[in-house]
């Protein structure tokens, strides 16, 4: 909470349906660079430190919360789509104790705390309320800025054309006296198509000498998406602030064009990505690795000083000195400890993998503990799942695993045990066995060998 200020409030509109997005789901729900559009409002909101943000949400109310969720975010609902002057006097009692009030459009994605400040700044109590708006061409249907003799805001004027040239467009945030905006929003008439709006309360405030005070600001950070073309254009410009953000930062991106970072990835100092690569969700990348070229990373977790090249990491993660790939695929939970080495066409799937083991090409590791430094051979397979149920293998340390071998699950290899390669194991083998064959069978020493 801010205490050198008044109490503010913050309603994020996202209660419309969008139709213009042809889509079941909800407007303000549809990504940008992998968080919803209204997600990307809150998180500018939540840099004002204010006392609360309440979400006002209509269609698909359910999978908006679920989306939207988060400490401190509360939610009211406006069952029916009546306009945005209806949805912010539902907020009403849960804002009760704010003096401020800011109303931020959920389908803005692109705005930003730098955008909003001056916005909050300049709220001094001179007049009741704040708008941002941004200069465009006077063409297209969209809400003008209304200037009386003086240049002061007389009121905001909606029209489907202009006269040409270049006009202020109204952006719809706005910054509320509290007390000032529950009085009025019960004036606000109803428009021809039984809706209620908040570019009612500017011609309003003018009308009682105390004109809206409006600050300019850029068309990009404003922009509002309500078309497929417009979420492909806001998807594009945040994608160039986020790897901005990342080339300050000390992150080397060799080739940009062909780099997707999501909003919410964590890269460290140091880091190289190379081209063809995406890095999606929540994950994180330490100093001095190199991803890529043509890697994905969704929801994983990469330790300094790794190489991942050609390969895909879903929800997994991996250590320090780890090299992965080309072609490998780590999923569903895994976790690859220091200095392990993957190669091609490797695969492993909710396994956990400890320091120093080296796994070949062309091999599949399901469900299952591997022990350090253990060896795995080309071809070799834990066969987990008997057509009903998956189960696990436990491989100790320091084992060799020949090429070809498949265990058969629920098996466990004892630590320091060896098999041939083609062999097929189907029961548990003791620390230090060596087996072989179909299905293997203990090798017995012969006569003065080790």
């Amino acid at each position: 909470m801010n205490t050198k200020q008044p109490p503010l409030g913050v309603i994020v509109l996202a209660a419309g349906k969008g139709t213009r997005m042809k889509s079941a789901l909800p407007k303000t729900l549809h990504p940008v660079c992998g968080k919803a559009m209204a997600r990307h409002v809150i998180d500018a909101a939540t840099g004002l430190s204010p006392t609360r943000i309440v979400v006002v949400v209509g269609h698909g109310a359910e999978q908006a919360r679920e989306t939207l969720r988060g400490p401190g975010i509360l939610f009211v609902e406006q069952p029916e789509l009546l306009g945005t002057a209806d949805a912010v006097r539902r907020c009403h009692e849960t804002l009760s104790g704010c003096d401020r009030v800011l109303v931020l459009n959920g389908d803005s994605p692109l705005i930003r705390v730098e955008t909003l400040q001056p916005l909050v700044e300049a709220f001094d109590g001179t007049a009741p309320l704040a708008l941002l708006f941004n200069r465009v061409p006077d063409e297209g249907a969209f809400g003008r800025i209304q200037r009386d003799g003086r240049g002061q805001v007389a009121g905001i004027v909606e029209a489907s054309s202009g006269g040409g040239g270049i006009t202020e467009r109204n952006a719809g945030q706005y910054m509320f006296e509290a007390a000032w905006l529950w009085t009025h929003l019960e004036r606000v008439t109803a428009s021809d198509s039984g809706e209620y709006y908040l570019t009612s309360l500017p011609g309003m405030a003018h009308a009682e000498g105390r004109p809206a005070q409006a600050i300019e600001t850029t068309s990009e950070d404003v922009m509002g998406v309500d078309t497929r073309a417009g979420l492909a254009a806001a998807e594009a410009i945040m994608r160039q602030r986020i790897l901005a953000r990342h080339l300050d930062r000390g992150v080397t991106i060799s080739d940009p064009a062909t780099t997707y970072i999501d909003a919410d990835v964590v890269i460290e100092a140091d880091v190289t990505i190379l081209p063809n690569c995406y890095l999606y969700g929540a994950t994180y990348v330490a100093g001095d690795s190199v991803i890529g070229p043509g890697t994905t990373l969704e929801n994983a977790t990469v330790g300094s000083d790794s190489r991942v090249k050609s390969s895909v990491i879903e929800d997994s993660r991996i250590g320090d000195g780890v090299q992965v790939g080309p072609f490998s695929h780590v999923r569903g939970g895994a976790e690859i400890g220091d200095g392990c080495f993957l190669g091609n066409y490797a695969e492993v799937k909710n396994a956990r993998l400890g320091a120093g083991v080296k796994m070949h090409h062309f091999s599949y590791i399901g469900d299952a503990e591997v022990g350090e430094r253990t060896n795995i051979a080309a071809g070799t397979i834990t066969c987990n799942y008997d057509g009903v149920s998956k189960h696990r293998t436990v491989i100790g340390r320091d084992v060799l695993l020949g090429s070809d071998t498949m265990l058969v699950a629920p098996v466990t290899i004892g630590d320091g045990a060896m098999t041939a390669a083609g062999s097929v194991v189907t029961r548990d083998l003791a620390p230090g066995e060596r087996v072989a064959g179909v299905p293997a069978r203990t090798l017995k020493k012969r006569e003065g060998s080790e």
